[in-house]
């Protein structure tokens, strides 16, 4: 009798199926662009950005982000107010046309400010971004945000530099402006 519990207890084990070996899928190709560089280069990056205009700063929201893509370039992108805007709060329940105005008229000075910082930043991450080839590309996006109440006439959504690495040396980069 305690053969055949023995028997009944362990006839699942018979009925699995074989285990199949287990291969290790092929190792990816190892990226132009280690880890620990895009790092010290998005650290960098956020930096020069807050460090960009004493007089009147950015307001970095998000840090700086990279990837590489392998056989395109780098990517790197960030998010930014072109002031330290007011916001609504229990203490201060509006903003008035005024002062709205006034917000707009700095951050449409602030502009060229940003514009300048990011080419400077651009070529700053091609020189920095030696381990990639010189016909793959740099981009550098900057999301610009804006409050709701703000009049954004002017004013980009999205400014983006792009151009192969080796256009460095030359600073041949495309802007657009969304």
């Amino acid at each position: 009798m305690k053969i055949a519990y023995l028997l009944l207890a362990t006839a699942p084990m018979w009925a699995q199926a074989p285990l199949k070996p287990v291969i290790a899928p092929s190792s990816p190709e190892r990226s132009a662009v280690s880890r620990t560089a895009l790092t010290d280069l998005e650290g960098s990056l956020d930096s020069k950005l807050r460090a960009a205009n004493d007089k009147d700063p950015f307001e970095v929201l998000g840090l700086t982000r990279g990837l590489y893509l392998q056989g395109y370039g780098a990517v790197l992108t960030t998010e930014a107010s072109l002031i330290r805007t007011p916001i609504i709060s229990p203490f201060k329940r509006t903003i008035g046309p005024e002062e709205a105005a006034r917000v707009h008229q700095r951050k449409l000075a602030n502009l060229p400010v940003l514009k300048k910082t990011m080419q400077a930043m651009w070529r700053d991450a091609a020189l920095a971004l030696t381990s990639i080839p010189d016909n793959e590309q740099v981009v550098l996006a900057v999301r610009v945000l804006y409050q709701p109440w703000e009049d954004t006439t002017g004013l980009p959504a999205q400014i983006l530099m792009k151009g192969p690495r080796k256009a460095a040396l030359t600073g041949d980069i495309q802007t657009e402006e969304e």
